[in-house]
């Protein structure tokens, strides 16, 4: 797929950082509107307490929401921060 004119703004890569709260807990998963609905892709890393934790946490990304759900180990957990980059 070749890239013209100004549509290669549009494949910039775009990224924040979200904190997850109690409701994310109670609900096992945490969603992130990035605001980019034609995102295709995503990267998340998330960190607890210092340290890098949800190596099977569930991640999706459809429309722009990147979705963290709970994994077999991983569980969504209240100040989890959530780094995110959707490309």
């Amino acid at each position: 797929m070749a890239i013209s004119g100004i549509e290669w703004a549009s494949k910039i890569p775009f990224g924040g950082v979200y904190t997850a709260v109690e409701d994310d807990n109670t609900a096992n998963k945490a969603s992130i509107d990035t605001g980019k609905a034609d995102a295709v892709g995503c990267i998340v890393q998330i960190i607890r307490a210092g340290v890098v934790v949800g190596a099977d946490a569930k991640v999706s990304q459809a429309a722009g929401v990147i979705a963290v759900e709970d994994g077999s180990t991983y569980k969504v957990t209240a100040a989890d921060v959530i780094n995110w980059i959707v490309f």
